[in-house]
């Protein structure tokens, strides 16, 4: 069966076409735009006009390459962004007038059940407990995870789009805008932090997934050109990442989109993005992070394959 998935996210939307044989999957066709869907949300509480449109486009282009590799099953699914506007169902309907193609709103929870769904498929078993997190444009999935089953997942609405609104106001950003930026984090990380302690969890793997991650094993690989097959499973440490945190930091925007590895329509969110990826760090003691290019996409296929062996 080839099947096709969409991820209608808050700052990204992407697509994967693939064939699934028994838990392996071959990746036919991928592709993936920046439209900045969640812009604004915080304020106005609606999605813009221009960045609903820009969406649109890209969804129409996606569904020219689902029929161009003869697709038999489609999931399309929105997250945080479309979670949270009041006018979601406009731009809903202004899809599937245009495209036919019907966008299903899934909640956080579900996001991370997916989301394991997926990145189980791309690693191997493990005894001891993973926590999987997943960073998004408006909010950040976490997984907690044994033996390729998850006992525990939850959404906290924190993600690096609202965060770069919120407390990014200078550039480069200034020592106060990163201790704003720190402190929201960690009151966020609150909940997850309770639950590993009720649990009296010994968590020993910290593996990450989303734009957030993946772009940063890019910078770390100093790739020119994303590489999927070299950027999962890519181990970055922790000192690695404080320092190019440091460097991040200290750049401008102009000069941050002129690094390698990072695409320039990123340069700003990757600041919140990495304050994020270290502060889970820090949360669990992790020494470093396995970053994994399999998640929600791969986990719709996933799902979908098993539904048509049913």
């Amino acid at each position: 069966m080839r099947a096709a998935a969409i991820d209608v996210g808050s700052n990204t939307l992407r697509l994967l076409i693939g064939d699934v044989h028994g838990n392996a999957l071959s990746r036919i066709h991928a592709d993936r735009a920046i439209t900045r869907l969640a812009e604004g949300i915080r304020d106005t509480g609606i999605l813009r006009q221009e960045n609903m449109k820009k969406s649109l486009s890209v969804v129409k282009d996606f569904s020219r390459s689902i029929a161009k590799y003869g697709v038999t099953r489609v999931k399309a699914v929105g997250t945080s962004a479309l979670r949270d506007a009041r006018n979601s169902r406009e731009f809903l309907d202004m899809v599937f007038r245009e495209t036919g193609m019907g966008i299903k709103v899934i909640s956080g929870t579900r996001e991370a059940e997916l989301t394991v769904k997926g990145i189980l498929m791309g690693v191997k078993e493990r005894d001891s407990v993973s926590l999987i997190v997943d960073i998004g444009g408006g909010s950040t999935e976490w997984i907690l995870c044994k033996n390729r089953e998850s006992f525990a997942c939850g959404s906290l609405r924190m993600g690096v789009v609202n965060l770069f609104e919120r407390f990014i106001k200078t550039d480069p950003p200034s020592p106060g805008d990163i201790s704003s930026v720190n402190r929201e984090i960690d009151a966020h990380l609150l909940p997850l932090k309770r639950k590993i302690t009720e649990q009296a969890l010994s968590v020993k793997d910290f593996m990450g997934t989303g734009g957030t991650i993946t772009t940063l094993a890019s910078m770390d690989l100093q790739l020119k050109e994303y590489a999927h097959e070299k950027v999962h499973m890519h181990k970055i440490p922790l000192p690695r990442l404080s320092l190019i945190r440091d460097i991040l930091v200290s750049l401008p925007l102009h000069r941050r989109r002129e690094v390698r590895g990072l695409e320039p329509e990123r340069a700003d969110l990757i600041i919140p993005g990495i304050l994020l990826t270290i502060k889970l760090m820090d949360l669990g003691g992790f020494p470093e992070v396995f970053v994994s290019d399999y998640g929600l996409l791969e986990g719709l296929i996933k799902e979908m394959n098993d539904e048509n062996s049913v």
